[in-house]
């Protein structure tokens, strides 16, 4: 049924700028039908699981009784900007970036090649061409610096404006570099 649904949809030549099918349909070099779908699917796929387990988490976070003043100020915000756009919903935003960090939706390790030459990590030298490896729950709580308290769910602290820049540097949930998630934004 999904298979069908994407390859109709994918026939179609009306789709919105915005959005990754009309990017795959206007790419240089042109893609082959086959193509677009299978990336249209492996995007479906990946996104449903993945923000379906983020938003179980975070509706079960904020809905515990030591979080009402999240709600609250969520609702007041949607009240005092019913028509603001996504984008301009500070608090929504840090509300989301907060669950991610406490509550990354993919649990694995993101392994990575150490480049040639090799390099110091944590004070210890990694030789060139070693796998390491590292998940987003735990660059998220081991690093006091750019996320201090890291076991408290505090969305407040994506409010800071001299801290935000070193806690997206350190902000893994997407995993990053090359091999990120494309579905980010």
């Amino acid at each position: 049924m999904s298979q069908a649904y994407i390859f109709d949809t994918c026939a179609k030549l009306d789709s919105a700028e915005s959005t990754l099918l009309h990017k795959l349909q206007n790419s240089k070099p042109s893609l082959h039908p086959t193509d677009i779908a299978a990336e249209c699917m492996d995007d479906m796929a990946a996104g449903i699981d993945t923000v379906g387990d983020a938003l179980c988490f975070l509706m079960y976070q904020i809905s515990l009784p030591d979080y009402d003043y999240i709600q609250n100020k969520l609702y007041e915000e949607f009240q005092e900007g019913p028509n603001l756009s996504l984008d301009q919903l500070t608090y929504l935003d840090a509300v989301i970036k907060e669950g991610l960090r406490c509550f990354p939706p993919i649990p694995m390790s993101q392994p990575r090649y150490v480049p040639q030459g090799g390099r110091i990590i944590s004070g210890h030298f990694i030789p060139g061409g070693t796998i390491v490896s590292c998940q987003a729950y735990s660059v998220h709580r081991l690093n006091d610096v750019a996320f201090p308290n890291s076991d408290k769910f505090l969305p407040e602290r994506w409010l800071e404006p001299n801290s935000i820049s070193e806690m997206n540097r350190h902000f893994f949930a997407f995993g990053a570099g090359s091999r990120g998630c494309t579905g980010k934004q």
